[in-house]
């Protein structure tokens, strides 16, 4: 089960960065605010999660619950950090690259 929330912790960080390195990509870097919202979505669910989770493991060890509150605790870290690196990855892609696509033209025969 406990991989089981962290899978949810990883996939979730993944979640939340490529939708706001894509927003802002297509859109803008405003766009990124939206990204604060799915950032919270995420924390407030993982948090709802854990508080189920604790819940359940009521017959569980002192040292069991202490793992799987630091666990969820992880999971807010990873999300937290992949918002940042999102911000990171559209600096670095606005700065750093340069997409440039080449049609042919319509008059000029290629080759």
């Amino acid at each position: 089960m406990i991989e089981f929330v962290i899978l949810l912790g990883i996939i979730g960080g993944w979640l939340v960065m490529a939708s706001t390195l894509f927003l802002m990509l297509a859109f803008g870097k405003m766009w990124g605010l939206v990204g604060i919202l799915i950032l919270v979505g995420f924390i407030m669910m993982n948090q709802r999660w854990k508080i189920r989770y604790m819940r359940a493991i009521v017959d569980a060890t002192p040292r069991a619950k202490e793992l799987a509150r630091h666990i969820f605790e992880m999971n807010e870290l990873i999300l937290l950090s992949s918002y940042l690196m999102s911000l990171v990855l559209y600096t670095v892609i606005q700065k750093y690259v340069e997409i440039v696509i080449k049609l042919p033209h319509p008059i000029h025969p290629v080759g």
